[in-house]
């Protein structure tokens, strides 16, 4: 009797919050009229057990907040873009308020990393120049240097600083962390601000539908595609934050030994990143986030679940093709509203890169100055505007150093990738070690595929990759000397 009358109570509830909600909300919408009819079973049964767990990490969290946490996080947001300029608008006013906003940020974290060097606090000359990170400190110094011959100068000696001041503070924040507790927390601020960021698209998404919901074509069976408006983020980015939430929360709630991490929680984090993820369509993180999965069940021998699994899969998507229109739901959302052809090109990235190698054979050696090639010559070439870069690591990296900006990628990637699948089955580390680098793998998994298809690795500030190659220096070290501890 009490069960029952508890169900009629939450029904009650339901019914009052969409009537409360419908007649108060600015909106109409009828994606966020469904979310409100879920509102109050969302509430109990996930809102209230996060509640719990995020009030308990927060008070850690701010027991224990570090300065390296500070300019991690105000490196952070100097990179949040509030409004989008083309190459036009650079050129006319190169430095407009939020410009300000970014350099007086970017500022503040080069003052305090040089007052640290100048007082012994913390010597990180040596770190940023040794190692995974020494080598990727090459692809900066490269651009720097490509001032000389830059298509527009001023905005390669800009980029090209930033990035490096970018990789300053993460050799220090190496030479500070020295443990796999210290790495553990560094790995988790990063994944909190990720998890923010996606947070801010869906409240973009509630306050303003009309920017946040993309409903400009018909996006497949959804009908509409996630995006961030403030601060503005693309559907891209916001599917690849939650494919590595998504992995990393797999990864705790599957390999936890210890009995550290709260499984509720992370099943709650795993279920929204992938429904968020969905509702992002993006093909490409999708296809990275299966591959870190299975990749996860090979690492952790899960080999009867992951059977499981893989066989109740087949079973009911062999029923669902063959007995619904299920299989015609699924290519549709596949294709995105797009036709085959559109699909094939990858959404005009093909037109755009084959455009890009005809500029990249004019100056296979030198580029066109770091960080200007793809922005001021490949795309105003095309007529695109309201793009950065032309969504690609490694042809953004060819078109502005030339062959050497691919070369050192592929070097600090393949380092990174040894490191951690060495280190991930390794017995000289610890139990935690280990699990630390099979996290960080799933997190390299997705950053990795995702840069064929996205400038995310050398722009301002790339802190999920930052995050990887800090982890993959740690294990590396730890490696070399398994039996002493970090040191400066």
């Amino acid at each position: 009797m009490t069960r029952v009358l508890w169900i009629v109570e939450l029904s009650a509830l339901s019914v009052l919050t969409v009537a409360g909600f419908y007649a108060a909300a600015p909106f109409r919408h009828t994606f966020l009229d469904t979310l409100l009819v879920l509102a109050p079973v969302l509430i109990v049964f996930a809102a209230f057990p996060a509640v719990r767990t995020i009030s308990r990490e927060s008070v850690s969290l701010t027991k224990s907040f570090t300065w390296w946490q500070a300019l991690w996080l105000i490196m952070f947001l100097s990179a949040l873009v509030f409004r989008v300029r083309d190459e036009y608008d650079i050129h006319q006013s190169a430095l407009d308020g939020w410009a300000m906003f970014r350099i007086g940020l970017d500022a503040i974290v080069g003052l305090i990393l040089v007052q640290r060097l100048l007082s012994g606090k913390t010597y990180w000359i040596r770190s940023l120049f040794s190692g995974l990170i020494g080598i990727m400190a090459v692809y900066p110094l490269i651009c720097l240097v490509s001032t000389s011959w830059s298509v527009v100068p001023g905005f390669t000696l800009f980029r090209s600083v930033e990035y490096l001041l970018d990789l300053s503070l993460l050799a220090a924040i190496v030479v500070t962390l020295d443990s796999v507790e210290q790495y553990e927390k560094f790995a988790n601020w990063t994944w909190i601000l990720l998890a923010l960021l996606v947070l801010s698209a869906w409240i973009g998404a509630i306050v303003d539908p009309s920017d946040g919901l993309m409903e400009g074509y018909a996006y497949g069976p959804l009908r509409f595609r996630l995006e961030g408006v403030c601060p503005t983020l693309d559907a891209n980015s916001i599917g690849e934050y939650c494919a590595i939430l998504a992995g990393i929360s797999l990864c705790r709630i599957l390999d936890d030994p210890e009995g550290k991490y709260d499984r509720q929680w992370y099943r709650l984090l795993l279920v929204a990143a992938l429904v968020t993820l969905i509702f992002t369509q993006t093909r490409a993180a999708v296809g990275a986030f299966l591959c870190s999965f299975v990749l996860l069940f090979i690492y952790l021998r899960k080999y009867l679940l992951g059977a499981a699994i893989a066989i109740t899969a087949s079973f009911a998507g062999t029923i669902l093709l063959f007995f619904t229109h299920f299989g015609n739901t699924v290519w549709t959302f596949l294709l995105r509203g797009q036709t085959a052809t559109e699909a094939e090109g990858m959404s005009g990235r093909l037109q755009m890169w084959q455009f890009a190698w005809e500029k990249i054979s004019e100056r296979p050696l030198i580029g066109y100055g770091g960080y200007a090639g793809g922005r001021f010559v490949v795309l105003p070439g095309l007529g695109i505007l309201g793009k950065s870069d032309v969504l690609s690591t490694p042809i953004e990296a060819f078109l502005d150093i030339g062959i050497w900006g691919p070369l050192v990628l592929v070097i600090v990637l393949a380092g990174i990738w040894w490191s951690l699948l060495r280190s991930s089955r390794s017995p000289l580390l610890t139990q935690p070690e280990r699990h630390l680098s099979v996290e960080i793998l799933m997190a390299a998994t997705i950053v990795s595929i995702r840069c064929v298809v996205a400038g995310n690795i050398t722009s301002h500030a790339s802190i999920a990759f930052l995050t990887v190659l800090a982890c993959a220096e740690f294990l590396r070290r730890r490696m070399k000397s398994p039996s002493q501890p970090m040191s400066a």
